[in-house]
């Protein structure tokens, strides 16, 4: 029998599980003051808690037509490269979860090392392509890029929302009429809706945060807002509040969203996890 927990253990976990949540929300937090902050106060060597309240961070943000530009080409290029992922995802998971194919171990573990493959190995050899083949500072280069990069998280979520619907109930779609094409559509689609949920949820979150490669493939034409960050960066001072204001405006519609769709999200990553 499991012995229950002690108060001072129970203490213990809560401290930490605490200390952790400070650990990660305190620089959102911190970001997101400075955003309401002048200049000055900004840049004060003893940060200021209590301090005089402006929008004149988000005003020239948002007025600005570059960023708002950067925020344009993000949206678009994570947006059609979640929705490639999902597509080219199914269509890879699927017949491997449904039917018994040879080597499907081992084509599901080289997907996998693609994904574990770091970034910065791989970025010059691709920078060297796309520049042969005339797609650097294109959206095609990036979307290229964040559809691969996510491809092997969508295989194997959903390898394993596909893996936990028995096949009976495709059969059943069979005898009622259906062929594969339809049954798949009307019958096993609407059953994996909160994983697919939580997989573009996650491919999204991934293209939008993004760094590397939109610093290095991109240019004045698709360049993304994590990349747009760097323009408050002038030769003659840092401009904190900004650069403040510009990350709380990344930040914000991936919270929304995981907010608004979190419940979809717990159950797809939590499907299979308890078997009926």
């Amino acid at each position: 029998m499991n012995q229950p927990i002690s108060k001072s253990a129970l203490a213990v976990l809560y401290a930490i599980a605490i200390a952790a949540v400070i650990v990660f929300v305190f620089p959102i937090l911190w970001m997101i003051l400075t955003s309401f902050k002048t200049q000055n106060d900004a840049f004060t060597t003893v940060p200021k808690w209590i301090f005089t309240v402006t929008l004149d961070n988000y005003k020239a943000v948002l007025t600005d037509g570059k960023f708002v530009k950067f925020l344009w080409n993000s949206l678009f290029v994570a947006g059609v490269s979640t929705i490639l992922a999902l597509i080219l995802g199914c269509g890879i998971a699927y017949p491997y979860a449904r039917y018994h194919l040879k080597g499907t171990k081992n084509v599901l573990t080289w997907i996998l090392t693609l994904r574990i493959v770091p970034p910065v190995v791989s970025i010059l050899p691709i920078y060297l392509v796309f520049s042969q083949i005339g797609l650097l500072d294109s959206y095609t280069s990036l979307i290229l890029m964040y559809t691969f990069m996510n491809l092997p998280l969508a295989v194997w979520l959903l390898y394993g929302f596909f893996k936990d619907i028995p096949g009976e109930i495709e059969e059943s779609a069979l005898v009622d009429g259906n062929n594969r094409f339809t049954a798949f559509f009307r019958v096993i689609f609407p059953i994996i809706g909160p994983g697919l949920v939580s997989t573009a949820l996650l491919s999204f979150i991934f293209a939008w945060n993004e760094f590397l490669f939109a610093n290095i493939l991109s240019g004045p034409s698709v360049q993304t807002a994590p990349v747009g960050l760097n323009e408050y960066a002038t030769p003659v001072s840092i401009l904190w509040g900004q650069i403040a204001a510009a990350g709380t405006i990344i930040i914000t519609p991936v919270a929304i969203i995981t907010l608004i769709l979190q419940r979809k999200m717990v159950r797809g990553l939590t499907m299979g996890a308890v078997k009926g």
